[in-house]
């Protein structure tokens, strides 16, 4: 038995746990780091691809009539060479071609939802905010969508955030410029850092007209503005928490201070 089919049989056992960690990280919350290779993928899944088999063989043989050959598996793992062995082992899976087929079927279809599952659950009771263990590894959604307030360690709390407003300080052409608008996206590249920024009804100063009025802000003629970062100097970032407010939720002074706009003059 060569070491080819050998390698197979291997990368099926691991299989599991490989599209487990595929799953719970397609998604922009991780970040494609370009060094990973299989072979260190297929390393880091050894246990919860141990762990998904033994949920599967179990419910096999719970289930069914069906069992798992333990021995016939170890040879071929390790690839005894004694013809009677190898004659045996190849006739038996020609045998349970169709079973070994749907188990594994199943077992790489559950595998991949206890992957997304397990990254949606995550996200639902908010444990990547209060548990660094199981904060994923794309730090710059946490900063843009200001989840970052809830972390232990930052002295403030999150809420529903219902705009964004962004300035971002500039060096262009030798000066100082500050862009500011609201939020709209963000890029990175596949080690998780910042390439550019999306701005959303952008205006601009010169930062050396820091105590000017609005009349020094231009109006950038376009909905949308890029920002490179290789031309960020630093990056402010304001939340805010709209509220939709009825006449009942208003104080007396507040009411009187209303502007009946249908009062005639």
């Amino acid at each position: 038995m060569n070491i080819a089919f050998t390698s197979i049989i291997i990368f099926i056992i691991l299989a599991p746990g490989f599209l487990s960690r595929i799953a719970f990280n397609s998604s922009k919350l991780s970040v494609k780091n370009p060094n990973r290779n299989i072979f260190n993928e297929l390393t880091w899944s050894i246990i919860p691809s141990l762990t998904i088999h033994m949920v599967g063989i179990s419910l096999v043989e719970w289930l069914t009539s069906y069992y798992v050959d333990f021995n016939q598996l170890g040879d071929l793992i390790l690839g005894v060479t004694s013809e009677k062995s190898v004659e045996k082992n190849f006739s038996q899976l020609r045998s349970y071609m169709y079973p070994i087929f749907f188990y594994n079927l199943f077992i790489f279809t559950l595998s991949f939802f206890i992957g997304y599952g397990l990254r949606k659950a995550i996200r639902s009771f908010n444990l990547d905010r209060s548990v660094r263990y199981l904060r994923f590894s794309n730090k710059w959604h946490y900063i843009f969508t200001g989840e970052c307030l809830d972390f232990p360690d930052v002295p403030d709390e999150f809420e529903e955030i219902t705009d964004k407003i962004i300035n971002v300080l500039c060096r262009v052409n030798g000066k100082n410029i500050l862009y500011s608008g609201e939020y709209f996206n963000y890029y990175i590249d596949n080690n998780g850092d910042l390439e550019a920024i999306h701005l959303k009804y952008p205006i601009r100063r010169y930062l050396e007209k820091d105590n000017g009025n609005s009349k020094d802000y231009y109006q950038i003629e376009s909905r949308y503005l890029v920002i490179p970062n290789s031309d960020i100097i630093n990056i402010n970032f304001r939340y805010f928490n709209r509220t939709e407010l009825t006449i009942d939720d208003l104080t007396e002074e507040d009411k009187k201070n209303l502007i009946d706009f249908n009062e005639e003059e």
